[in-house]
C-alpha cells in the first residue's frame, strides 16, 4: 500500500478528491485524512480511496497529524476554468506534465454488477446545461447497450424524469459501486460531478456534458478519450 510515512489532508468536495489523487500518487502515496464535511459522502469516497494502491489508511473526521501535508492549498491557484488537478502540483511547486494520460484510479477485477449490457448517465444541478436534450441523450445510448441506468440521488432521478421522461432506470450506490459500474458501461454520459472525475481517474471513454460558457477542467489531461457533447 502507500507509503505510511506521508499524510495528507483535504477538506473539499468529492470530486476535489479525486483531482487530488495524482499529485498523492505523484508524490508515493500515503495516508488520507478526509474532513467529515458531510459525513455519508466522505465515507463513501474513503471506500474507493482504500482501495487505490498508493493509499495507506483513510481516516473520516478524524484530527489530522500536524506534519500532513494541505491539499487544500490548491484552491488558491484553481479558478473558474482551472485545471484542477494541475493547481495542487502548482500549490506545491511540483513539475506537472500536462500530457498527462494515465489512469490514476483502478479496480480489482470484479463480476458484473448488471448482467445485461448497459450504460450510465449522471445529470446534477452543478454546470447543467438547461438546453441540453438528456431524452435524446438517452436514446441514443440506448442503441449502444439494452439497459441505461441513472447513477446520482432518488430525488435527481425524479427530477429528471419529470423533465425528460425516458427509458433511464435509477440505480443506487455509493461511489465504490459507481465506479465499477461506470468502468463496466458501455458508455458513460455526465455533468460536471464527482462521477465524471471518477470517469476520468479510471481512464475511460465517456461523454461530458458542459454547461454553456464554462471549460471543465478535464482539459488537464487533453486526453481523446473526453468526448465533449
Amino acid at each position: 500500500m502507500g507509503n505510511k510515512e506521508i499524510n495528507f489532508k483535504h477538506s473539499g468536495a468529492t470530486g476535489d478528491i479525486i483531482f487530488a489523487l495524482p499529485f498523492v500518487k505523484y508524490m508515493g502515496g500515503g495516508n488520507m485524512y478526509l474532513s467529515n464535511y458531510h459525513p455519508q459522502r466522505a465515507e463513501s469516497i474513503a471506500k474507493l480511496l482504500r482501495i487505490q494502491d498508493y493509499i495507506g489508511e483513510v481516516y473520516v473526521g478524524i484530527t489530522p497529524p500536524e506534519d500532513a501535508v494541505n491539499l487544500d492549498l490548491f484552491r488558491q491557484h484553481a479558478g473558474y476554468h482551472s485545471n484542477l488537478i494541475e493547481a495542487y502540483f502548482t500549490a506545491f511547486r511540483k513539475p506537472f506534465d500536462k500530457s498527462f494520460k494515465e489512469p490514476w484510479i483502478t479496480l480489482p477485477e470484479s463480476d458484473s454488477l448488471i448482467e445485461e449490457p448497459y450504460t450510465i448517465i449522471n445529470r446534477t444541478t452543478n454546470y447543467d446545461d438547461p438546453n441540453f436534450d438528456w431524452k435524446e441523450e438517452v436514446n441514443y445510448l440506448m442503441t449502444l447497450a439494452p439497459n441505461c441506468y441513472f447513477l446520482g440521488y432518488q430525488h435527481e432521478y425524479d427530477m429528471f424524469q419529470d423533465k425528460f421522461k425516458t427509458w433511464a432506470k435509477f440505480h443506487d450506490c455509493d461511489f465504490l459501486t459507481a465506479a465499477y459500474l461506470i468502468k463496466n458501461s458501455a458508455m458513460f454520459t455526465g455533468g460536471y460531478s464527482c462521477l465524471a472525475t471518477i470517469a476520468q481517474g479510471l481512464g475511460i471513454n465517456f461523454r461530458l456534458v458542459q454547461a454553456p460558457n464554462h471549460t471543465c477542467s478535464t482539459l488537464f489531461v487533453e486526453r481523446e478519450k473526453v468526448v465533449n457533447i
